[in-house]
């Protein structure tokens, strides 16, 4: 079945804080047997969208153009800036574009309004260049692993990818992907003095180590990253829009929705934001997600 995204629409609803728990089935009662489904559907919202985990990609300005050296970059800008061709001389995208094509996706959420094709591509084709979208040229983007990077999911771009060939044109070949599950174990986790355990963290106690073994953090490698956030998937099925029609989501996409952390200050000159970065006004009010189809409308 397609999946569904709810995508945080504000920066102060702290993890493990919002619930929806009228979709089906439960995850405390999941049976797959009798659901035909091998993951719940409730549980907390938790993942927000901070772009680059997490700052803005930055690119080196070449030709070619390649990502930004310190570090890998994360989020939708990079996401952006590896899979969308500036049409205007089938170059890569700014980072300074990238960035504001990023801010009008995410505008779009805070908003409520629809994140299709069509949306994306006029936005692409007014912040990167005209003629950009999400297929034109070489590029490889795609509505729906947009909306996966709003739900919360990573798409990592190593540092010092390379953009651009020596013409310079744009190159289609993807650099990121999306990160897998970070690896919790080293070769003592699984081989300890008293026998085959598995699932040892890298800080266990020294009695669970050889004798003489560092306590280091485990090895990623390939996709494996510790900045994976494990979304879960949700099913565009009839009770996700009876529950937006209705039910708790429909409470939580209102904009009259009201909630103040007090963690966070209200106003003008607040700390709490929209994810398009606009403040939350005194009072609290403001929309807490936005829900979206596979192909970008709004449910």
């Amino acid at each position: 079945m397609a999946r569904a995204y709810i995508v945080l629409a504000r920066n102060d609803l702290d993890d493990s804080l919002l619930q929806v728990l009228d979709l089906q089935p439960n995850t405390s009662q999941l049976n797959p047997i009798l659901s035909g489904q091998n993951s719940g559907q409730t549980g907390y919202q938790t993942f927000y969208l901070i772009d680059g985990v997490n700052l803005p990609i930055t690119t080196a300005a070449g030709p070619p153009i390649t990502t930004g050296v310190a570090a890998d970059a994360y989020g939708l800008s990079a996401y952006l800036i590896d899979t969308i061709e500036n049409q205007v001389g089938a170059r890569a995208a700014t980072a300074a574009n990238a960035i504001l094509a990023s801010g009008d996706i995410e505008a779009a959420v805070a908003a409520g309004t629809a994140l299709t094709s069509v949306e994306i591509n006029a936005i692409l084709a007014a912040r990167i260049g005209a003629g950009s979208s999400l297929t034109a040229g070489n590029s490889t983007g795609t509505v729906e692993e947009i909306l996966r990077i709003l739900a919360g999911e990573r798409y990592r771009v190593p540092a010092a990818a390379v953009l651009e060939d020596g013409v310079p044109n744009f190159i289609g070949a993807r650099r990121g992907a999306f990160v897998a599950r970070a690896n919790v174990e080293l070769p003592q986790s699984v081989e300890g003095v008293y026998g085959a355990v598995r699932g040892r963290k890298f800080n266990a106690p020294p009695a669970y180590l050889r004798p003489g073994d560092p306590l280091v953090a485990p090895v990623q490698t390939g996709l494996q990253d510790t900045n994976f956030n494990d979304v879960r998937q949700l099913v565009d099925a009839g009770d996700l829009h009876l529950s937006a029609t209705n039910g708790v989501l429909a409470d939580l996409k209102a904009a009259t929705f009201a909630f103040e952390n007090p963690a966070f200050t209200y106003g003008a000159a607040g700390t709490a934001l929209t994810i398009g970065l606009g403040n939350i006004l005194a009072g609290g009010a403001g929309r807490a997600v936005t829900v979206y189809d596979a192909l970008g409308n709004v449910i």
